[in-house]
């Protein structure tokens, strides 16, 4: 009781009747953690009749389900509103008072407005969140937002699923945040663009398998037709299912036709049926007919086989019990299947193992024989030369005949072993006779030939060189077979008696003129030629003449050829040095020629560097190429072998050259192409300006190709470079049009802009100041518009621009400032008691007209020094120096009110509040006056 009394003598601040009194005792005396404070503020937010109060026991208390509680259940519906707004901002984490994820799912699972969850959903940054708040607020619209907001591959990953749209897909694919959620969009535009394909997709397959089973009507094959209708209906069977993604009536159409033709079908193929069927019954009877025939084969290839057998065994035979089998077979074929031709054959081979029965001992004998003859052969070797041929090939040709005697007697008992060995024996021989024999061959066409030849010779009087051809006549036929020269003897003896007629002759005309020529020698030595070449050239031929007279008297012709070959070796000795230096300088340029060819070799073997420099290998082949064509003479008999080791060395490089250069010939063909395209395409309408670009990109293409070749590069470039200079003639000559046109509308835009200029200077009102401002953005909207930009221009348009809207504002100033004077005119003059009625207010807006109105009706005087000083501390003007305490403490309160309602400051609606506080007397002259310095400044 004591407690009791003493409590309510002594009031606590919280319980003070100003609210400003309780808001100081709640921020500075109560505390949350305290529980009988903890009361008292909740005491005050449920029950205080000042919204601030309430607002600052909410705030002490800073516990997120009292806040809760209260934006629902709150008395006053401000606290609940502002409540709900903390909420909103807690729930964002932009409020001192921070949210745990748990928190926040809990509270999500509770019922709460749209308004408040869609700016929290902006600001989440926990993914499971997200996709919860979005669940929630259930808004499609805002899923390309927040795709693009919420870089988290969970989040993204969750709208992917939750669109089927193409467009949307397509925006997100953008904005993916990783290659998982790319991959995942790529699918389901894949997944959709083929569902939304498939319809289409699915009618032309089922049109086409329609088709195709329509076609079997052209197929005359009916087993043909039989299998591909059966692959066609297991083809219409697998369609089923895909065919359900048409419409009712389109499947119904489908299969209406698939059942039309397969009736046509069965009706158009009905003959053909039936023979198929009897087609199938004449197969079986061929199946059946080939079982037979084999298992006869057998049986007569059993009896064969054991008659064959007892003769290369010389083993008994029960010839009784094989003629019974023979007997009971040809029984068996003829109640057979077979046809009457083919058991007819079959009884032909019957009759012949009875009659090989019958001579068993010739065929025994026969087989002996054949084993004499294969072992004789095979004593006898091959022949290795000509001579060895003429005698063994008649060996071999009579053995060939006895082995078709002894065969023949055989009558084909006999064993497969000795078959093998004839065969073997008799290629091994022909194989390795017959490359004798085309030599033989070849002598025999040579004689042949040769003979007509020689006969021409002794015709027109050539004996000497008539001698000469028989000499090899005579050589080439002694190695002829004997009916080779069968063939030939009757030409041969003709020849050989002419040639003995004509050797008596030739020393009869030889012995004088060799005698004369040796003379002839004998002068060359003593009057010798002074040019070398022309004195070897006369011996030579001195030489050729004396080989051309045949034999001289026997007893003078030894004696005539040694001195010949004396003379002739002492004229040639003036030769010796010459041909001796001219030997010297060939082994030289021998050696220089080897030099190069083996740095071709080097230089072909750069084309296994990586990368291949074509230029250096080009410049290196011609470089080589002009050393060998200015590399002297060589040894004739050696130059053909250098030449070939030169371009062998050569033909890799030349090769990978003329590879490089029809390479780079067909890069430029294709980037001339390019060009003229560009030019064709200017041509049909195309902008120049692009087609110069794509132009320049062909040329720096260009120099990146390689050399094409000495033939080909110039005229590429001629046919590349007029094709350029074509394009850039063009663009010049519209350069120059588009220049001339720019100049002529440059020009109407300066003279338009001068003209609103003029009317800016002119301008007064601030209507007039619009109309020209809007007029001059026209005017930049055309100039922007126009391309290419004229920005000279446009750059003296915005100027213009910015200097209108400066005048606007300051024209606007002005009058609001003469709004603000003639409205503190007239309360001076209401403090003043000069004006008493609405009627002297017609210098006022009609707006200010009514607040000063309320001002003129109001009755109650009010102290607005407080409010003045709160006005000037708002505005952040200084008040009067001996109101600095009062100042002070009115700051602090202010501070307070704006933590707690976290508005704007609006001076005029802060005014408006002033004036609304009562009636003006002249103690407030000197706050109008104050407040005069505030608005009209």
């Amino acid at each position: 009781m004591i407690f009791s009394k003493l409590f309510k003598a002594n009031k606590a601040r919280w319980q003070h009747k100003d609210s400003t009194i309780r808001i100081t005792a709640i921020s500075e005396d109560l505390t949350a953690e305290n529980s009988q404070d903890r009361e008292v503020l909740l005491q005050l937010l449920n029950e205080d009749d000042n919204e601030l109060v309430r607002r600052a026991a909410l705030i002490k208390l800073a516990d997120f389900e009292l806040w809760l509680k209260t934006s629902q259940n709150n008395s006053n519906g401000k606290v609940k509103e502002f409540a709900r707004q903390q909420i909103s901002l807690m729930l964002q984490d932009q409020h001192e008072l921070k949210l745990t994820s748990e928190t926040k799912v809990a509270f999500l699972k509770e019922q709460a407005t749209v308004a408040m969850l869609e700016p929290w959903l902006h600001k989440e940054s926990d993914a499971g969140l997200i996709i919860e708040l979005y669940k929630k607020i259930n808004k499609p619209q805002l899923m390309q937002q927040l795709f693009v907001q919420k870089q988290d591959p969970q989040v993204q990953l969750f709208f992917v699923e939750q669109t089927g749209e193409v467009t949307v897909l397509e925006k997100f694919l953008k904005k993916a945040v990783n290659d998982e959620v790319s991959q995942l969009i790529t699918d389901k535009i894949n997944q959709i663009t083929e569902l939304a394909q498939k319809p289409g997709k699915v009618k032309k397959q089922v049109q086409l398998l329609l088709s195709k089973l329509l076609a079997l009507k052209d197929v005359t094959d009916y087993e043909q037709v039989l299998s591909k209708r059966e692959q066609l209906q297991t083809e219409w069977q697998a369609a089923q299912e895909d065919l359900l993604c048409l419409t009712d009536e389109e499947q119904a159409g489908f299969t209406e036709k698939y059942q039309s033709i397969g009736k046509q079908l069965v009706k158009l193929f009905a003959p053909k049926e039936e023979a198929y069927q009897q087609s199938l019954i004449e197969k079986e009877l061929q199946k059946n007919k080939q079982i037979a025939k084999d298992s006869f084969d057998r049986e007569l290839n059993d009896l064969s086989q054991a008659l064959t057998t007892a003769v290369f065994e010389n083993t008994t035979l029960d010839e009784n019990a094989f003629g019974n089998k023979l007997a009971a077979l040809s029984e068996k074929i003829a109640a057979s299947i077979l046809n009457e031709q083919e058991i007819a054959a079959y009884q032909q081979t019957i009759r012949q193992q009875q009659a090989k029965l019958s001579k068993l001992p010739v065929i025994a004998q026969s087989v002996s024989d054949a084993t004499h003859l294969i072992s004789r052969i095979s004593q006898l070797a091959l022949p290795q030369t000509i001579e060895e041929l003429n005698e063994r090939q008649p060996i071999f040709d009579a053995w060939l005949q006895e082995w078709k005697t002894t065969e023949k007697q055989a009558d084909g008992v006999l064993p497969e072993s000795i078959k093998a060995a004839y065969q073997e024996l008799s290629q091994h021989w022909r194989t390795g006779l017959k490359p004798l024999q085309q030599e033989q061959q070849g002598l025999f066409r040579q004689v042949q030939k040769k003979m007509p030849e020689l006969k021409r010779l002794l015709a027109s009087g050539k004996y000497k060189a008539s001698f000469g051809v028989f000499k090899r006549i005579k050589g080439n036929f002694e190695r002829l077979s004997a009916s080779q020269q069968h063939r030939l003897q009757r030409d041969f003896d003709q020849v050989s008696e002419k040639i003995a007629e004509l050797s008596d002759w030739e020393h009869y005309i030889a012995t004088p003129r060799k005698q004369q020529l040796l003379d002839e020698v004998k002068q060359l030595i003593e009057q010798p030629i002074d040019n070398p070449n022309e004195l070897a050239a006369k011996i030579k031929q001195y030489r050729k003449v004396w080989n051309s007279l045949g034999h001289a008297d026997e007893d003078v012709d030894k004696t005539l050829n040694h001195d010949f070959n004396q003379a002739v070796e002492q004229a040639f000795a003036p030769c010796r040095l010459y041909f001796a230096e001219q030997e010297s300088l060939r082994e030289q340029n021998l050696a220089k020629r080897l030099e190069i060819i083996e740095q071709a070799k080097a230089l072909s073997a750069e084309l296994e560097k990586t990368p291949v420099d074509f230029k250096h290998l080009d410049a290196g082949l011609n470089k080589l190429n002009h050393q060998w064509q200015g590399t002297g003479e060589v040894d004739r008999a050696k130059y053909k072998g250098l030449l070939h080791d030169y371009n062998q060395a050569l033909q890799p490089l030349k090769s990978a050259i003329r590879d490089f250069h029809q390479d780079n010939i067909a890069q430029k063909n294709v980037l001339i192409e390019k060009a003229r395209a560009q030019l064709t395409a200017t041509e049909e309408g195309a902008d120049i300006t692009d087609a110069i670009e794509q132009v320049k990109a062909i040329q720096a293409k260009w120099r990146n190709v390689g050399y094409a070749g000495p033939r080909e590069e110039n005229k590429l470039w001629q046919r590349f470079r007029a094709v350029n200079d074509e394009l850039f003639k063009k663009r010049d000559l519209l350069k120059n049009e588009q220049q001339q046109a720019q100049s002529a509308q440059q020009a109407e835009f300066e003279s338009q802009l001068q003209g609103l200029a003029t009317q800016f200077g002119q301008a007064r009102e601030l209507a007039e100041f619009s109309a020209i401002r809007q007029q001059t953005q026209e005017l930049l909207e055309q100039v922007i518009a126009t391309k290419p930009v004229i920005k000279a221009v446009a750059n003296a348009i915005e100027a213009q621009i910015k200097g209108i809207d400066e005048a606007i504002e300051k024209h606007k100033s002005e009058k609001e400032k003469q709004i603000w004077l003639t409205l503190f005119n007239a309360l001076t003059e209401i403090a003043s008691d000069k004006i008493t009625s609405a009627d002297e207010l017609s210098g006022l807006s009609a707006f200010w007209q009514k607040k000063v109105q309320e001002v003129l009706a109001a009755t109650e005087v009010v102290d607005r020094k407080e409010k003045t000083l709160e006005l000037e501390i708002l505005a952040g003007v200084e008040s009067p120096a001996e109101l600095a305490q009062d100042r002070m403490q009115a700051q602090v309160r202010l501070m307070q009110e704006q933590m707690s309602s976290g508005g704007s400051v609006d001076l005029q609606q802060s005014f408006i509040n002033w004036l609304q506080l009562g009636r003006l007397t002249s103690q407030d002259l000197a706050l109008l006056d104050r407040l005069k310095g505030i608005y009209c400044q």
